[in-house]
């Protein structure tokens, strides 16, 4: 009877996957096989030792049984966490969404997480194992973090439960985590105009002045998000100066006007890429021009004595002051919400809803109307004159 072993299959990125005959080291996280027989293999779907030694002993009982021509019971075939986050990215591929990454990190963190107690299986993990582990997250205070990655997770759980993976869903159990605050800082007029004027104090070369200061234009007139702007390409800009591009962050269509001299600026900035007008993806990545941008307006934002914290992106006070400008000018808030490209309506109102004049308006009106069934204050202070 053979005998059923587990090995580990180690990826080319582990120090040990030029080595030979290293099938039994147990110290790295590469995933683990089983073998028997002469051609016997198959994946383990784990990279718990433990589990795969159980997983091994399950096997070689049920060889035992075949051996002496008894078929053994047959187990209802449940999905391990590996697998069923291999299938979500599979699934988010074929959606074409740009970006997995969040998902890839937490569903290889909770497979860690679930493995190292014992769970393998999807139908496994339970409300209290969510909640324990959402307990070891660490994030900086105030962050936004904890409820976007509670999210991911909150949206795999689901997408499981809907492609009948599990037959309920442990994170619909559990509240969604608070977001971090949501001060709107817009930029008033009087710092906009000290920052502008700032950057030819900042001892930048000739031709970095003018990108900055193109930059921080476009950015105030356009609400374009960093990435987006720094990644401007020279057809978005039409003749008529629209600017109409796609978001990096959403995928969401953004169509906006910009002042003509803002566009005769970018038309005017000289650049090493003629299809860019201050990105050259040939020797830059998009996260390299937002961090180089990024440095330079935290230069000028501390020359001209505008305040911030060490840890804020910067560039979105001019997002900010582009939505809060328009709304305070009267623009719908619906209107701000599709040139800014956020997916929903409801992201606008979360962070710019007390900038909305016609509702500012209304809460004035309700706030006086409900006056008249009070008694106010009468003037407790001496009348001019009377003061000595």
């Amino acid at each position: 009877m053979a005998v059923v072993s587990v090995y580990a299959r180690h990826s080319k990125k582990c120090p040990k996957s030029k080595e030979k005959n290293v099938g039994q080291y147990k110290r790295c996280r590469c995933p683990l096989w089983l073998r028997w027989g002469k051609d016997g293999n198959r994946s383990a779907h784990t990279r718990s030792w433990e589990i795969a030694t159980t997983a091994a002993h399950e096997l070689q009982k049920e060889l035992e049984l075949r051996a002496l021509g008894i078929e053994p019971t047959k187990k209802v075939d449940h999905i391990t966490i590996e697998s069923a986050a291999d299938l979500y990215l599979k699934d988010m591929a074929q959606r074409q969404i740009k970006d997995p990454s969040k998902a890839r990190r937490m569903l290889a963190r909770l497979r860690d997480y679930a493995n190292a107690r014992q769970v393998i299986l999807l139908k496994d993990i339970t409300a209290r194992l969510l909640t324990e582990w959402r307990g070891t997250w660490t994030f900086m205070k105030g962050s936004d973090s904890p409820a976007v990655h509670w999210s991911v997770v909150k949206t795999f759980f689901k997408w499981a439960f809907s492609t009948d993976l599990i037959a309920a869903d442990p994170s619909a159990k559990l509240k969604s985590l608070p977001s971090g605050r949501h001060q709107v800082l817009p930029l008033s007029r009087d710092e906009f105009d000290r920052i502008l004027a700032a950057v030819d104090q900042c001892g930048f070369a000739p031709e970095v002045e003018y990108r900055v200061k193109s930059f921080i234009l476009l950015q105030r007139w356009s609400g374009l998000s960093c990435m987006d702007a720094a990644t401007l390409s020279r057809p978005s800009l039409s003749e008529d100066n629209n600017i109409s591009r796609e978001r990096s962050k959403t995928n969401n269509g953004v169509f906006v006007p910009i002042p003509e001299a803002v566009a005769e600026m970018l038309r005017m900035l000289p650049n090493d890429h003629p299809e860019y007008f201050f990105w050259n993806p040939d020797r830059m990545k998009k996260t390299s021009i937002v961090a180089m941008f990024g440095d330079w307006l935290r230069t000028v934002f501390d020359k001209a004595g505008v305040a911030h914290s060490t840890s804020e992106m910067l560039s979105h006070r001019f997002r900010h002051t582009f939505a809060v400008e328009l709304l305070s000018a009267g623009v719908g808030i619906e209107r701000v919400s599709k040139l800014l490209g956020h997916k929903t309506m409801r992201t606008t109102e979360k962070y710019y809803s007390a900038w909305v004049k016609e509702r500012q308006q209304k809460l004035v009106i309700e706030v006086k109307d409900a006056w008249k069934h009070m008694q106010l204050p009468t003037a407790i202070f001496p009348v001019k004159g009377d003061v000595q």
